[in-house]
């Protein structure tokens, strides 16, 4: 009886590890297993809707559109860490009507006027419209560029100034010092977007407050004030790449 058991386990055993199965150990052997007619097909039909998507994205991403509901709830997220609930003086002008317009995953601010004279261009020669406020990544998230200085200065909630020595540090991608700050808005939050300015009240850039007004009193010279994310120096630094979609 033990014998038979034994024997009945090794049976088993070879059954189901494929390893030592004969007939498996064979197939293995013999190298690339074979296509049937119906994996050709499917195989066919996804490269064709692979390429047809390739086609339908690449069409709408060059295409001159307004912003989708979710494109304009993040890019409005976005410009809000800057400049507030003054957004809404971007749309509501009373010398014209502006718009924002997504180009090649791009967002132009441009008159009504200016984007109705661009939608008789065909889309392949459109190269930009506007002013470029930023760019969405491929993971849809929205990044502010260095074009949309001018408007986030006019309307930004925080400030900061930079003294005359910290301004050629700053114009070179450099974050900012304790020492180099000249003055900060009263009762700036932590973590709150920030524009960049110098003694003379000329933009530089924009960037995030590393420490509210009341912890940057308290810092050594040497501490980091304020977080860099873009300045006037790149429109030499990054010539090309800030010429490809800027209209001015």
């Amino acid at each position: 009886l033990l014998f038979k058991l034994c024997i009945i386990c090794v049976l088993i055993i070879i059954i189901i590890h494929p390893s030592i199965h004969p007939s498996l150990r064979v197939r293995r052997r013999r190298g690339r297993r074979t296509t049937t007619p119906h994996t050709l097909r499917l195989r066919e039909n996804y490269q064709q809707q692979h390429q047809e998507e390739e086609g339908r994205l690449r069409k709408e991403t060059s295409t001159m559109r307004p912003l989708t509901e979710e494109e304009t709830t993040t890019f409005f997220e976005k410009l809000a860490k800057y400049i507030g609930r003054n957004i809404r003086f971007l749309l509501d002008r009373k010398d014209e009507n502006y718009c924002f317009r997504l180009h090649k995953d791009r967002v132009y601010y441009a008159s009504e006027k200016l984007v109705r004279k661009a939608q008789s261009v065909p889309r392949e020669n459109l190269g930009c419209l506007g002013t470029c406020f930023g760019k969405f990544t491929k993971s849809k998230k929205f990044r502010l560029e260095i074009t949309c200085l001018e408007y986030l200065a006019r309307f930004a909630l925080y400030k900061i100034w930079i003294k005359p020595a910290g301004v050629m540090s700053y114009l070179y991608g450099n974050h900012v010092l304790k020492a180099h700050l000249g003055r900060i808005t009263e009762n700036t939050p932590k973590h709150q977007g920030v524009i960049f300015l110098s003694m003379s009240d000329v933009p530089l850039g924009f960037g995030v407050a590393a420490y509210s007004t009341k912890e940057c009193r308290k810092l050594e010279g040497t501490a980091i004030v304020a977080f860099h994310q873009a300045d006037v120096g790149q429109y030499l630094r990054n010539e090309d790449d800030l010429a490809a979609y800027s209209s001015g």
